[in-house]
């Protein structure tokens, strides 16, 4: 396929759409708090490592970055996540342009929508929000995506050398990357075009995503590849029926399907057959491997564009531009496609005020886990304080049972006195071990796990976000333990668990 001068960057078509992704994001940003995932994050910012049992290390080296220029408000942590956002919708425009061809009206249509679409899709929002893993593992498979993309149409073997340094940030992200790289392999080899295969410098790119990928693996192997304990587990409590309907909640469905038919079946998509059979690769991947649903998502950039393409094409076709039937669709796709977004915009940003969010919670529960970090924290340190003694306050031992509430504890009660937290779950478990006889601290336990650990532990508390939300936190127990029955590194292996 010859490389062709294709038309312009839309910008002015693009960067509106950008404007108001980024002032959406920017007004919502500092509602509600933090998540559990960036609570944890911060903690892990101050104990860098080259690798962790549920992660490889970029995203606490970015948070590390971050705070220390705009500090560790909850607005100031989701600057990078905004900005993540807009290069994926920018990116979804650059796919469309590459697919749309030399005619520069369908090329400017085409970048517009799938900016749009890609903007207002659930999967970019949550992303652009919250400072997680996901949003900047959308943004790295599209750009790879992208590249793919571009090599299709021009043959420009110099893209490999830089979808390698892509991947190999990525894999410093997460390792979901190898999940789309081994996907677009089988799909090369099963439909083509074979000749990738022959280049060179895909193997060079190969190489410098391995070498950057390469002090993680060297972590995970010197630690016995705890990551892949904790694949196991998730693939144990997987819920594989949730995986296709999570992808048509994700972005809108009607324009993704179009876009995976069009690569599919469209003549003048005949180069890009790999990119069509790799999204259904993908997903089987994750269906054997026990995935989560989320993890194929980071094909709906190039889908959305895709479709965006065919449906300009189906808008502007000349022998249905005057007919009633064709008029009356254009404005129901319209229609729909306003409530769409709004209902995407609802879910999942924190538009709502905590008091209306149960309305919207099942279609997104990810803003719920925001709620009640500084009352959970005024809770444990009400326990704390009514400790009998003076002893036991210097000696308690304050332990959570996940890493949100640990990280919470971290961050919230430093200021009320409380000892540093500790918790036996995924990669906050390196963060240290427990020593001393003093009583312990419970956070979040069931009391009926923790028998034969303890001589007595009894209800202190009971946690309560005041807002009547039911979370992850809500109305769990803080227990007072006391007289250890085991040693501690002995029972910090009983309690260590992955989710």
């Amino acid at each position: 396929m010859a490389a062709v001068q294709l038309p312009r960057v839309a910008w002015r078509r693009v960067l509106p759409v950008l404007a108001v992704l980024a002032a959406l994001l920017e007004a919502t940003a500092g509602r509600y708090g933090y998540h559990r995932d960036e609570l944890y994050f911060l903690v892990a910012s101050h104990h860098l490592a080259w690798g962790y049992a549920d992660q490889p290390p970029l995203v606490p080296v970015l948070i590390r970055l971050e705070t220390a220029v705009l500090g560790d408000s909850v607005r100031a942590l989701r600057t990078l996540p905004l900005l993540l956002a807009l290069c994926t919708a920018l990116l979804a425009a650059l796919c469309a342009r590459e697919l749309a061809g030399l005619d520069e009206p369908r090329s400017r249509r085409a970048q517009l929508l799938a900016a749009l679409a890609t903007a207002a899709s659930a999967m970019a929002l949550v992303g652009g929000h919250l400072f997680v893993t996901s949003g900047v593992d959308l943004c790295v498979w599209a750009l790879l995506l992208w590249l793919v993309l571009r090599w299709l149409r021009t043959r420009d073997d110099r893209l490999w050398l830089l979808a390698g340094l892509a991947a190999g940030a990525g894999l410093l992200v997460n390792n979901l990357v190898a999940l789309l790289a081994f996907a677009l392999v089988l799909s090369a080899a099963a439909v083509g075009p074979r000749a990738v295969f022959r280049s060179p410098l895909l193997y060079a790119g190969a190489v410098i995503a391995l070498l950057l990928w390469a002090p993680d693996l060297i972590w995970q192997w010197r630690h016995h590849w705890p990551q892949l304990t904790m694949a196991r587990r998730i693939s144990s409590n997987s819920q594989r029926v949730q995986l296709l309907p999570f992808q048509f909640e994700a972005s809108f469905p009607l324009l993704w399907i179009a876009g995976w038919w069009a690569l599919s079946r469209r003549q003048e998509f005949t180069g890009y057959r790999m990119l069509a059979v790799g999204y259904p690769v993908t997903l089987v991947l994750v269906l054997l491997t026990g995935g989560k649903p989320y993890y194929a998502t980071g094909w709906a950039p190039l889908l959305l564009s895709a479709g965006s393409v065919a449906t300009v094409d189906w808008l502007w076709r000349a022998d249905r531009a005057r007919t009633a039937r064709h008029t009356g669709a254009v404005l129901l796709a319209a229609v729909l496609g306003v409530v769409f977004s709004l209902v995407e915009v609802v879910a999942a940003l924190p538009v709502l005020p905590v008091s209306a969010y149960h309305v919207v919670q099942p279609l997104n529960g990810e803003n719920g886990e925001t709620v009640g970090w500084p009352e959970l924290t005024a809770t444990v340190a009400g326990v704390y304080r009514a400790l009998p003694s003076a002893a036991d306050r210097s000696s308690a031992i304050l332990i959570a049972e996940n890493y949100g509430e640990a990280g919470a504890l971290d961050h919230y009660g430093r200021p009320l006195g409380l000892p540093a937290p500790y918790a036996d779950h995924n990669g906050y478990a390196d963060f240290g071990t427990p020593s001393g006889d003093g009583p312990s601290i419970l956070v979040g336990f069931d009391p009926a796990d923790l028998t034969g650990y303890w001589g007595s532990c009894a209800p202190a508390a009971r946690i309560d976000n005041g807002r009547g939300l039911d979370n992850q936190e809500q109305h769990k127990q803080v227990l007072v333990c006391r007289n250890r029955l085991l040693p501690w590194r002995v029972l910090w292996k009983r309690l260590l668990h992955y989710s």
